[in-house]
């Protein structure tokens, strides 16, 4: 039965990477030689479709046979033994085996006296919590750099289209449409800061819950999660650039993508599909 809650998993993953292949396509500016990313969504969704049937299938073949209902109930399958050593028939490892589990959340099981409580995380998964939480705060810090850059100097000589310079662009810009530009983007930079600092946070908490809950993937996956959240919340002071200064030209221009804006926009957009890789499908065996 975990097979099949795993290819639902991953089905799921499937359905949830399709509308970010379709925003990656929008991110490109919606051009015929970005139409893969379309056909990646296509592919996406029958994908997920398809690993769904199968978990469905599976699923239901572990409901007739048994499989379901003994797994909920923390019981082996009928007719199965957990004792090798169990000779003359499976009744008397069903006997066994066929016994309800409670299972606290610190890992004990009720009725089994070997077990005990599951070992606590030590240092090491700590230091590498630390480790990955705060590498990835120094690359969110080059994320916000690269977005600056790109909306306070490549989107305007862009939209210029190399007839003027940097401080001819901003000289020729009205001073509202400026510096509704400029209170945009020290806004945006203000939050993402914050949202940098909220990572590095987490990655120093020195407590035994941080280690349980934050583990080395899901610091990761929380971090993927912040630099999308940083890139989309950019969109405000680039579609203001993007429409204003156009019209402040002394000649005929209009919102163009420049190169670093379009790579600021595919690293919001695989960083939210690495955050859906990371977080959604089970990546190592579970033990009950």
């Amino acid at each position: 039965m975990r097979r099949s809650g795993d290819l639902f998993r991953w089905g799921l993953t499937c359905l949830l990477l399709a509308p970010v292949a379709v925003v990656a396509w929008f991110a490109s500016g919606g051009l015929d030689d970005a139409v893969g990313f379309l056909w990646l969504a296509l592919a996406l969704v029958i994908a997920g479709g398809v690993l769904n049937a199968l978990a469905i299938v599976r699923g239901v073949k572990g409901a007739v046979s048994g499989e379901l209902i003994a797994e909920l109930d923390g019981m082996a399958a009928p007719g199965t033994s957990d004792r090798p050593d169990s000779a003359g028939g499976a009744n008397a490892g069903e006997t066994e085996s066929a016994r309800p589990r409670i299972i606290l959340v610190d890992g004990t099981v009720v009725g089994e006296p070997a077990t005990g409580p599951a070992p606590q995380p030590g240092l090491e998964a700590r230091g590498r919590r630390r480790m990955v939480g705060l590498s990835a705060a120094a690359a969110l810090l080059g994320l916000i750099a690269l977005g600056a850059w790109s909306m306070a100097v490549e989107q305007p000589l862009a939209i210029a289209k190399g007839q003027l310079s940097l401080d001819e662009v901003y000289a020729v810009w009205s001073t509202a449409s400026r510096l509704t530009f400029q209170v945009g983007l020290t806004i945006w930079i203000v939050l993402a800061l914050a949202i940098v600092l909220g990572v590095a946070i987490l990655a120093l908490l020195p407590s035994v819950a941080g280690d349980r809950i934050l583990t080395p993937r899901r610091m990761l996956a929380l971090a993927c999660i912040a630099g999308s959240v940083i890139v989309v919340a950019a969109w405000g002071p680039y579609f203001s650039v993007g429409v204003s200064l156009p019209d402040e030209l002394p000649f005929p221009a209009s919102g163009v993508q420049s190169p670093a804006s379009l790579a600021f926009g595919l690293i919001g957009v695989a960083l939210s599909a690495a955050a859906i890789v990371l977080s959604v499908p089970r990546w190592g065996a579970r033990s009950r």
